[in-house]
Protein backbone atom coordinates (compact mmCIF):
# COMPACT_ATOMS: atom_id res chain seq x y z
CA UNK A 1 0.00 0.00 0.00
CA UNK A 2 1.34 3.68 -1.01
CA UNK A 3 2.05 5.77 1.63
CA UNK A 4 0.10 8.94 2.33
CA UNK A 5 1.80 12.20 3.01
CA UNK A 6 -0.41 14.57 5.15
CA UNK A 7 0.45 18.26 5.35
CA UNK A 8 0.37 18.95 9.07
CA UNK A 9 2.46 22.43 8.47
CA UNK A 10 0.17 25.09 7.35
CA UNK A 11 -1.07 28.30 7.89
CA UNK A 12 -2.49 29.37 11.22
CA UNK A 13 -5.39 31.20 10.41
CA UNK A 14 -6.93 33.81 12.98
CA UNK A 15 -10.72 32.95 12.22
CA UNK A 16 -11.98 30.10 10.19
CA UNK A 17 -13.68 29.83 7.18
CA UNK A 18 -16.89 29.18 8.65
CA UNK A 19 -16.72 31.82 11.32
CA UNK A 20 -18.81 34.97 10.22
CA UNK A 21 -21.38 32.68 8.27
CA UNK A 22 -24.86 33.58 9.40
CA UNK A 23 -28.41 31.77 8.96
CA UNK A 24 -29.72 30.63 5.05
CA UNK A 25 -32.73 32.74 5.93
CA UNK A 26 -30.83 36.13 6.61
CA UNK A 27 -31.73 38.73 3.80
CA UNK A 28 -28.44 39.25 1.53
CA UNK A 29 -27.31 42.90 2.00
CA UNK A 30 -28.17 43.23 -1.96
CA UNK A 31 -31.14 42.68 -1.58
CA UNK A 32 -31.35 40.85 -4.87
CA UNK A 33 -33.13 37.62 -5.22
CA UNK A 34 -31.64 36.00 -8.49
CA UNK A 35 -27.94 36.63 -8.42
CA UNK A 36 -24.73 35.70 -10.52
CA UNK A 37 -21.10 36.65 -8.49
CA UNK A 38 -18.79 37.81 -10.90
CA UNK A 39 -15.04 37.61 -10.45
CA UNK A 40 -13.59 40.89 -10.96
CA UNK A 41 -9.41 41.36 -10.23
CA UNK A 42 -9.84 45.26 -10.71
CA UNK A 43 -12.60 46.74 -8.61
CA UNK A 44 -12.47 50.18 -8.52
CA UNK A 45 -12.42 51.99 -5.73
CA UNK A 46 -11.20 55.52 -6.01
CA UNK A 47 -8.69 57.06 -9.04
CA UNK A 48 -6.07 54.65 -9.47
CA UNK A 49 -7.09 52.08 -6.38
CA UNK A 50 -8.23 48.66 -7.59
CA UNK A 51 -9.23 46.07 -5.58
CA UNK A 52 -10.25 42.41 -6.13
CA UNK A 53 -14.09 41.90 -5.58
CA UNK A 54 -17.16 39.79 -6.46
CA UNK A 55 -19.65 41.69 -8.17
CA UNK A 56 -22.93 40.84 -7.58
CA UNK A 57 -25.45 40.84 -10.78
CA UNK A 58 -28.71 40.88 -10.63
CA UNK A 59 -29.59 38.00 -12.93
CA UNK A 60 -33.12 38.98 -13.83
CA UNK A 61 -32.49 42.44 -15.37
CA UNK A 62 -28.97 42.14 -16.10
CA UNK A 63 -28.07 44.80 -13.38
CA UNK A 64 -24.95 45.23 -11.31
CA UNK A 65 -26.19 46.13 -7.58
CA UNK A 66 -23.16 48.14 -6.59
CA UNK A 67 -22.79 46.46 -3.90
CA UNK A 68 -19.48 44.19 -4.55
CA UNK A 69 -17.93 41.76 -2.10
CA UNK A 70 -14.64 42.79 -1.19
CA UNK A 71 -11.63 40.60 -1.52
CA UNK A 72 -8.64 42.39 -0.53
CA UNK A 73 -7.19 38.89 0.95
CA UNK A 74 -6.32 37.76 -2.49
CA UNK A 75 -3.93 39.73 -4.60
CA UNK A 76 -6.10 38.74 -7.69
CA UNK A 77 -8.71 36.88 -9.02
CA UNK A 78 -9.38 34.02 -11.16
CA UNK A 79 -12.01 31.33 -11.70
CA UNK A 80 -14.81 30.79 -9.03
CA UNK A 81 -17.13 27.42 -8.05
CA UNK A 82 -20.30 27.25 -6.06
CA UNK A 83 -21.23 24.95 -3.58
CA UNK A 84 -23.64 22.16 -4.95
CA UNK A 85 -26.38 23.72 -2.06
CA UNK A 86 -25.43 27.28 -3.27
CA UNK A 87 -24.40 28.73 -0.02
CA UNK A 88 -21.07 29.09 -0.79
CA UNK A 89 -18.49 30.00 -3.32
CA UNK A 90 -15.13 29.26 -3.48
CA UNK A 91 -12.91 31.98 -5.36
CA UNK A 92 -9.05 31.33 -6.54
CA UNK A 93 -6.11 33.60 -6.81
CA UNK A 94 -4.18 32.43 -9.57
CA UNK A 95 -1.50 35.16 -8.28
CA UNK A 96 -1.16 33.73 -5.17
CA UNK A 97 -2.25 30.32 -5.59
CA UNK A 98 -4.44 30.84 -2.88
CA UNK A 99 -8.36 30.55 -2.11
CA UNK A 100 -11.22 32.42 0.25
CA UNK A 101 -14.33 31.52 1.00
CA UNK A 102 -17.72 33.46 0.63
CA UNK A 103 -20.83 33.09 2.29
CA UNK A 104 -23.70 33.48 -0.87
CA UNK A 105 -26.10 34.20 2.11
CA UNK A 106 -24.62 37.59 4.19
CA UNK A 107 -22.29 38.10 1.24
CA UNK A 108 -19.15 38.17 3.49
CA UNK A 109 -15.90 37.21 2.98
CA UNK A 110 -14.29 34.86 5.27
CA UNK A 111 -11.33 37.35 5.44
CA UNK A 112 -8.81 34.24 5.78
CA UNK A 113 -7.04 32.41 3.11
CA UNK A 114 -5.81 29.37 2.30
CA UNK A 115 -2.68 29.08 0.50
CA UNK A 116 -1.71 25.80 -1.51
CA UNK A 117 1.81 24.83 -2.05
CA UNK A 118 2.21 26.00 -6.48
CA UNK A 119 -0.87 26.60 -8.83
CA UNK A 120 -3.71 24.70 -9.77
CA UNK A 121 -5.56 24.79 -12.91
CA UNK A 122 -8.68 22.42 -11.75
CA UNK A 123 -10.22 22.58 -8.31
CA UNK A 124 -13.68 22.15 -7.16
CA UNK A 125 -15.67 22.65 -3.59
CA UNK A 126 -17.12 19.27 -3.12
CA UNK A 127 -20.61 18.20 -3.19
CA UNK A 128 -20.73 17.69 1.11
CA UNK A 129 -19.19 20.99 0.89
CA UNK A 130 -16.65 19.98 3.73
CA UNK A 131 -13.63 20.09 1.58
CA UNK A 132 -12.31 21.96 -1.30
CA UNK A 133 -9.97 19.36 -3.74
CA UNK A 134 -7.29 20.81 -6.23
CA UNK A 135 -4.87 19.29 -8.35
CA UNK A 136 -1.32 20.88 -7.99
CA UNK A 137 1.09 19.23 -10.74
CA UNK A 138 4.31 20.77 -8.94
CA UNK A 139 3.59 20.30 -5.64
CA UNK A 140 6.87 18.93 -4.04
CA UNK A 141 7.10 15.74 -2.25
CA UNK A 142 9.80 13.89 -0.54
CA UNK A 143 12.19 12.13 -3.18
CA UNK A 144 12.01 14.92 -5.54
CA UNK A 145 8.61 13.83 -7.43
CA UNK A 146 5.89 16.78 -8.23
CA UNK A 147 2.46 16.68 -8.39
CA UNK A 148 -0.67 15.87 -5.53
CA UNK A 149 -4.21 16.54 -5.27
CA UNK A 150 -4.23 18.91 -1.99
CA UNK A 151 -7.72 18.71 0.35
CA UNK A 152 -8.69 21.94 1.68
CA UNK A 153 -10.99 21.73 5.22
CA UNK A 154 -13.40 23.96 4.58
CA UNK A 155 -14.38 24.14 8.49
CA UNK A 156 -10.83 24.13 9.61
CA UNK A 157 -9.55 26.58 7.00
CA UNK A 158 -6.44 24.63 6.86
CA UNK A 159 -4.41 22.19 4.40
CA UNK A 160 -5.77 18.45 5.25
CA UNK A 161 -4.07 15.88 3.08
CA UNK A 162 -1.56 15.94 0.63
CA UNK A 163 -2.31 12.86 -1.42
CA UNK A 164 0.89 12.16 -3.68
CA UNK A 165 -0.42 11.91 -7.51
CA UNK A 166 3.19 12.47 -10.35
CA UNK A 167 2.61 15.24 -12.48
CA UNK A 168 -1.71 15.47 -11.82
CA UNK A 169 -3.62 18.64 -13.95
CA UNK A 170 -6.98 18.05 -13.40
CA UNK A 171 -9.30 16.66 -10.78
CA UNK A 172 -13.17 15.75 -11.67
CA UNK A 173 -16.01 15.26 -8.41
CA UNK A 174 -18.17 12.12 -10.14
CA UNK A 175 -20.75 9.81 -8.65
CA UNK A 176 -22.44 12.57 -6.42
CA UNK A 177 -18.97 12.90 -5.09
CA UNK A 178 -18.77 9.38 -3.48
CA UNK A 179 -15.03 9.35 -6.17
CA UNK A 180 -13.28 11.79 -7.17
CA UNK A 181 -11.13 11.53 -11.03
CA UNK A 182 -7.69 12.48 -10.86
CA UNK A 183 -6.08 12.86 -14.60
CA UNK A 184 -2.12 13.03 -15.13
CA UNK A 185 -0.68 13.62 -18.16
CA UNK A 186 2.15 10.44 -17.22
CA UNK A 187 1.69 8.44 -14.23
CA UNK A 188 5.56 8.99 -12.83
CA UNK A 189 6.62 5.14 -13.09
CA UNK A 190 3.39 4.04 -11.61
CA UNK A 191 2.02 2.51 -15.25
CA UNK A 192 4.23 0.05 -17.30
CA UNK A 193 4.79 0.98 -20.00
CA UNK A 194 4.41 4.79 -19.09
CA UNK A 195 1.54 7.02 -20.14
CA UNK A 196 -0.95 9.49 -18.90
CA UNK A 197 -3.27 8.12 -16.15
CA UNK A 198 -6.65 8.69 -14.57
CA UNK A 199 -6.46 7.74 -10.63
CA UNK A 200 -9.76 6.80 -9.23
CA UNK A 201 -10.09 8.51 -5.15
CA UNK A 202 -12.20 7.80 -2.31
CA UNK A 203 -12.72 10.62 -0.35
CA UNK A 204 -14.36 8.47 2.49
CA UNK A 205 -11.00 6.99 2.87
CA UNK A 206 -8.43 10.05 3.21
CA UNK A 207 -7.18 10.10 6.87
CA UNK A 208 -8.02 6.30 7.49
CA UNK A 209 -5.27 3.52 7.50
CA UNK A 210 -7.03 2.99 3.67
CA UNK A 211 -5.26 4.13 0.31
CA UNK A 212 -7.70 6.32 -0.64
CA UNK A 213 -6.67 5.98 -4.43
CA UNK A 214 -8.14 2.71 -4.74
CA UNK A 215 -7.68 2.26 -8.65
CA UNK A 216 -5.07 3.73 -11.32
CA UNK A 217 -5.77 3.32 -14.82
CA UNK A 218 -3.17 3.16 -17.74
CA UNK A 219 -2.76 3.69 -21.27
CA UNK A 220 -4.26 7.01 -21.80
CA UNK A 221 -2.59 9.73 -23.71
CA UNK A 222 -2.75 13.41 -22.16
CA UNK A 223 -6.04 12.62 -20.17
CA UNK A 224 -8.07 16.02 -19.01
CA UNK A 225 -11.55 15.51 -17.70
CA UNK A 226 -14.84 13.69 -17.89
CA UNK A 227 -17.87 14.06 -19.59
CA UNK A 228 -21.20 12.99 -17.34
CA UNK A 229 -24.20 11.78 -18.39
CA UNK A 230 -27.79 10.43 -17.94
CA UNK A 231 -25.71 6.94 -15.54
CA UNK A 232 -23.97 9.27 -12.88
CA UNK A 233 -21.38 5.69 -12.30
CA UNK A 234 -20.47 5.78 -16.16
CA UNK A 235 -18.38 8.88 -16.40
CA UNK A 236 -16.83 9.27 -20.32
CA UNK A 237 -12.79 9.86 -20.12
CA UNK A 238 -11.49 12.58 -22.20
CA UNK A 239 -8.07 11.74 -23.95
CA UNK A 240 -6.78 14.59 -25.67
CA UNK A 241 -3.85 13.40 -27.15
CA UNK A 242 -2.26 15.10 -30.23
CA UNK A 243 -4.22 18.28 -29.12
CA UNK A 244 -2.13 18.25 -26.08
CA UNK A 245 1.58 16.73 -27.30
CA UNK A 246 0.46 13.52 -27.26
CA UNK A 247 0.51 10.98 -30.46
CA UNK A 248 -2.77 9.48 -29.67
CA UNK A 249 -6.23 10.45 -31.84
CA UNK A 250 -8.78 11.62 -29.28
CA UNK A 251 -11.02 9.72 -27.92
CA UNK A 252 -13.90 8.96 -25.16
CA UNK A 253 -13.79 6.04 -22.81
CA UNK A 254 -15.99 5.04 -20.51
CA UNK A 255 -15.39 4.31 -16.89
CA UNK A 256 -17.38 1.76 -15.03
CA UNK A 257 -16.64 3.14 -11.37
CA UNK A 258 -18.76 -0.11 -9.87
CA UNK A 259 -15.65 -2.03 -11.13
CA UNK A 260 -13.24 0.65 -11.89
CA UNK A 261 -13.23 -0.97 -15.55
CA UNK A 262 -12.48 0.57 -18.85
CA UNK A 263 -14.71 0.33 -21.53
CA UNK A 264 -14.45 0.11 -25.51
CA UNK A 265 -12.48 3.52 -26.07
CA UNK A 266 -14.83 5.47 -28.95
CA UNK A 267 -12.61 7.32 -31.09
CA UNK A 268 -12.91 11.26 -32.06
CA UNK A 269 -11.93 12.13 -35.32
CA UNK A 270 -11.48 15.95 -34.18
CA UNK A 271 -10.58 17.24 -31.14
CA UNK A 272 -11.23 16.64 -27.44
CA UNK A 273 -10.49 18.60 -24.18
CA UNK A 274 -14.09 19.49 -22.67
CA UNK A 275 -17.33 16.98 -22.74
CA UNK A 276 -20.42 18.01 -21.44
CA UNK A 277 -23.26 15.00 -21.43
CA UNK A 278 -27.35 15.59 -21.18
CA UNK A 279 -28.92 12.49 -21.69
CA UNK A 280 -27.15 9.89 -23.43
CA UNK A 281 -25.74 12.85 -26.13
CA UNK A 282 -22.16 13.94 -25.38
CA UNK A 283 -21.13 16.99 -26.16
CA UNK A 284 -17.44 17.44 -27.19
CA UNK A 285 -15.51 19.96 -28.05
CA UNK A 286 -11.70 20.46 -28.67
CA UNK A 287 -9.43 21.34 -32.37
CA UNK A 288 -7.11 18.75 -33.81
CA UNK A 289 -4.27 19.82 -35.51
CA UNK A 290 -4.02 21.26 -38.43
CA UNK A 291 -8.01 21.15 -39.07
CA UNK A 292 -8.83 23.41 -41.72
CA UNK A 293 -11.82 25.37 -41.65
CA UNK A 294 -14.76 25.29 -44.55
CA UNK A 295 -15.44 28.50 -46.63
CA UNK A 296 -16.61 31.79 -45.49
CA UNK A 297 -14.57 32.39 -42.77
CA UNK A 298 -10.46 33.99 -43.03
CA UNK A 299 -9.71 31.63 -40.35
CA UNK A 300 -7.17 28.97 -41.37
CA UNK A 301 -7.69 26.95 -38.05
CA UNK A 302 -10.94 25.43 -36.50
CA UNK A 303 -12.33 23.37 -33.53
CA UNK A 304 -14.81 20.75 -33.79
CA UNK A 305 -18.01 20.14 -31.53
CA UNK A 306 -18.47 16.52 -31.71
CA UNK A 307 -22.53 15.42 -30.59
CA UNK A 308 -21.66 11.46 -29.15
CA UNK A 309 -24.76 9.07 -28.88
CA UNK A 310 -23.55 7.35 -26.01
CA UNK A 311 -26.10 4.45 -27.14
CA UNK A 312 -24.69 3.74 -30.59
CA UNK A 313 -28.19 4.08 -32.05
CA UNK A 314 -26.83 7.13 -34.43
CA UNK A 315 -23.28 7.95 -35.73
CA UNK A 316 -21.27 10.67 -34.41
CA UNK A 317 -22.04 14.21 -35.84
CA UNK A 318 -19.66 17.13 -36.02
CA UNK A 319 -20.01 20.89 -36.29
CA UNK A 320 -17.45 23.71 -36.80
CA UNK A 321 -16.61 25.85 -34.15
CA UNK A 322 -13.64 28.16 -33.43
CA UNK A 323 -10.52 26.83 -32.63
CA UNK A 324 -7.98 27.13 -29.29
CA UNK A 325 -7.87 25.05 -26.12
CA UNK A 326 -11.39 24.67 -25.22
CA UNK A 327 -12.17 24.18 -21.78
CA UNK A 328 -15.52 25.94 -21.04
CA UNK A 329 -18.45 24.35 -22.33
CA UNK A 330 -22.67 25.07 -20.88
CA UNK A 331 -26.00 23.84 -22.11
CA UNK A 332 -28.36 26.40 -21.68
CA UNK A 333 -32.09 25.70 -19.90
CA UNK A 334 -33.59 25.43 -23.73
CA UNK A 335 -30.57 23.10 -24.83
CA UNK A 336 -28.10 25.51 -26.51
CA UNK A 337 -24.67 24.44 -26.48
CA UNK A 338 -22.23 27.21 -25.35
CA UNK A 339 -18.45 26.51 -26.57
CA UNK A 340 -15.86 28.95 -25.33
CA UNK A 341 -11.62 28.46 -25.94
CA UNK A 342 -8.28 30.35 -25.22
CA UNK A 343 -5.82 31.24 -27.53
CA UNK A 344 -8.16 31.15 -30.75
CA UNK A 345 -7.65 32.55 -34.11
CA UNK A 346 -9.53 36.06 -33.72
CA UNK A 347 -10.30 37.53 -37.05
CA UNK A 348 -11.50 41.65 -36.96
CA UNK A 349 -11.72 42.78 -40.56
CA UNK A 350 -13.93 45.03 -42.08
CA UNK A 351 -16.30 41.66 -43.20
CA UNK A 352 -15.83 39.29 -40.19
CA UNK A 353 -15.04 39.77 -36.72
CA UNK A 354 -15.08 36.87 -34.58
CA UNK A 355 -13.46 35.14 -31.07
CA UNK A 356 -13.28 32.17 -29.13
CA UNK A 357 -17.59 31.68 -28.59
CA UNK A 358 -19.51 29.38 -30.18
CA UNK A 359 -23.51 28.70 -30.15
CA UNK A 360 -24.73 25.81 -31.30
CA UNK A 361 -28.66 25.23 -31.32
CA UNK A 362 -29.20 21.52 -31.42
CA UNK A 363 -32.94 21.55 -32.53
CA UNK A 364 -31.31 23.34 -36.18
CA UNK A 365 -27.67 22.32 -36.17
CA UNK A 366 -26.58 26.20 -36.78
CA UNK A 367 -23.56 27.52 -35.07
CA UNK A 368 -23.45 31.26 -34.31
CA UNK A 369 -20.13 32.90 -33.43
CA UNK A 370 -21.00 35.94 -31.91
CA UNK A 371 -18.41 38.80 -33.63
CA UNK A 372 -16.70 40.02 -30.28
CA UNK A 373 -12.74 39.00 -30.06
CA UNK A 374 -10.75 37.45 -27.35
CA UNK A 375 -10.54 34.48 -25.14
CA UNK A 376 -13.43 33.09 -22.98
CA UNK A 377 -13.46 32.60 -19.48
CA UNK A 378 -16.06 32.13 -18.10
CA UNK A 379 -20.03 30.99 -19.00
CA UNK A 380 -23.22 30.71 -16.82
CA UNK A 381 -26.53 30.02 -18.51
CA UNK A 382 -29.06 31.69 -16.46
CA UNK A 383 -31.91 29.72 -15.71
CA UNK A 384 -35.37 30.44 -16.26
CA UNK A 385 -34.13 32.25 -19.08
CA UNK A 386 -33.15 32.07 -22.69
CA UNK A 387 -30.05 33.69 -21.31
CA UNK A 388 -26.26 33.04 -21.18
CA UNK A 389 -24.29 35.34 -19.53
CA UNK A 390 -20.14 35.44 -21.42
CA UNK A 391 -16.85 36.66 -20.00
CA UNK A 392 -14.45 36.84 -23.12
CA UNK A 393 -11.57 39.47 -23.17
CA UNK A 394 -11.97 40.49 -19.79
CA UNK A 395 -15.49 41.95 -19.98
CA UNK A 396 -18.94 40.59 -19.67
CA UNK A 397 -22.03 40.11 -22.21
CA UNK A 398 -25.25 39.13 -22.17
CA UNK A 399 -26.90 37.02 -25.11
CA UNK A 400 -29.78 35.41 -26.29
CA UNK A 401 -29.01 31.46 -25.71
CA UNK A 402 -31.44 31.14 -28.71
CA UNK A 403 -30.17 33.78 -31.08
CA UNK A 404 -26.81 34.27 -30.46
CA UNK A 405 -27.48 37.72 -30.76
CA UNK A 406 -25.60 40.28 -27.82
CA UNK A 407 -28.65 41.69 -25.95
CA UNK A 408 -28.18 45.48 -26.28
CA UNK A 409 -25.55 47.42 -24.59
CA UNK A 410 -27.35 50.06 -22.52
CA UNK A 411 -29.48 46.31 -21.05
CA UNK A 412 -26.72 45.56 -19.00
CA UNK A 413 -24.30 47.55 -16.57
CA UNK A 414 -21.00 48.18 -17.99
CA UNK A 415 -18.41 46.78 -15.28
CA UNK A 416 -15.35 48.34 -14.98
CA UNK A 417 -12.64 46.50 -14.25
CA UNK A 418 -10.96 43.05 -14.99
CA UNK A 419 -13.27 40.59 -15.16
CA UNK A 420 -12.49 36.43 -15.20
CA UNK A 421 -15.08 34.41 -14.24
CA UNK A 422 -19.22 33.92 -13.66
CA UNK A 423 -21.47 31.44 -11.88
CA UNK A 424 -25.14 31.34 -10.59
CA UNK A 425 -25.78 31.38 -6.91
CA UNK A 426 -28.91 31.44 -6.38
CA UNK A 427 -32.02 29.08 -7.83
CA UNK A 428 -34.32 30.57 -10.83
CA UNK A 429 -36.79 32.67 -9.03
Amino acid sequence: MRKLVFNLTVIVLSVTWLSCYGSKNYQNPSKVRFRALISNSLHPVTAGVHVPALEIMDATTDKISFSPIGLTSLPDLGSLDVSSNKLLTLAYSPGGHMFELVNNTTEQASQSTVTIPEATESFFLANNTLHVYAAVPNAPLPGGTQGAVIQIDVNAGTISATIPLPHVRFVREVNRGDQILAFSDNSGGICNPESGAVTVITPANIGTSTDPRTATLCGFDHPVGAGLSANIARPSIIQCGKECGGTSDPAIVPLDLTTNTLGISIPIRAGATVAVGVGNTLYVAGTAPNTPCSSGTAATSCGTLTILDLTGATAPKSVEIPDGYHDKLEITDDGQVVVGSHDCTNINTSTEIRGCLAIFNPATSKVVMPPINGNVTGIASIPGRNVVYVIQAGDLTVYDATTGVKLPTDHQTKIVGEVVDVKVIDNAP
